[in-house]
């Protein structure tokens, strides 16, 4: 037993010489694993052939028990320094765990920005649509108040010409009743010229055959020349 306590303690001797060597270089779990199964492979031979030279020298040595003592002691130290490891390897895997916590934060990090850079696209897309459908808006109104003044202008324009085509078919209609009264009055001054003439022809031609009523009474007559004309009773 002690045989074995010693090649144990110096094989752990060298297994912990050979992991703070690798651990010097490496830090890698598959590294300290390979390392490992290499050790254990390596301890298992040395402590095969360690264990059989112990056992044949036990009886001759007397002294052993001070190497015993140093085992013990030495054993305390690997112990230790096999706690060491194993806190270490602890340690190792909760930073393991806590880099996998913190690349989980910065993916949800990184998400979330995406999301919020999306969502501030969107949102500047949205804001100018939102502009260029107010500006359409805008422009059709504009184009709607312009085309109801250029109507309203219109409607003006026709009403005018309307009235102004009405005042002068008035006019016309005016001047040419005016025209008419005037027509109406030469005919009827003209006619009455002519009655006028054609009384006084007519007086003219009778005022030799006048016979006045006095001389109708007196039952004689005025002789009335008249050319060629007999004298009659």
């Amino acid at each position: 037993m002690m045989g074995i306590s010693i090649a144990a303690g110096a094989t752990a001797m060298w297994l912990l010489s050979l992991a703070a060597d690798q651990q010097l270089h490496h830090f890698e779990m598959d590294a300290i694993e390979t390392i490992a199964s290499e050790a254990q492979t390596a301890q298992e031979g040395f402590a095969d052939e360690r264990n059989a030279e112990i056992d044949a020298s036990i009886a001759a040595v007397a002294g052993r028990r001070a190497q015993e003592k140093f085992a013990d002691e030495r054993n305390a130290e690997i112990e230790a320094s096999v706690a060491a490891v194993a806190a270490q390897r602890a340690q190792e895997g909760f930073a393991e765990e806590r880099n996998a916590e913190i690349d989980a934060s910065i993916a949800a990090v990184a998400a979330r920005r995406a999301q919020e850079q999306f969502a501030a696209e969107r949102n500047a897309e949205i804001d100018a649509s939102i502009a260029a459908v107010a500006e359409r808006c805008a422009q059709e109104k504009f184009a709607a108040e312009r085309n109801a003044e250029i109507e309203a202008s219109i409607a003006a324009v026709a009403e005018r010409r309307a009235q102004e085509r009405f005042a002068a078919e008035r006019n016309a209609e005016i001047d040419a009743s005016i025209a008419a009264v005037a027509a109406q009055r030469a005919r009827e001054e003209v006619a009455q010229q002519h009655r006028a003439e054609i009384d006084a022809l007519i007086v003219g031609i009778t005022a030799p055959w006048v016979i006045s009523i006095a001389d109708m009474e007196q039952g004689s007559f005025a002789q009335v020349d008249a050319p060629g004309q007999p004298w009659q009773p």
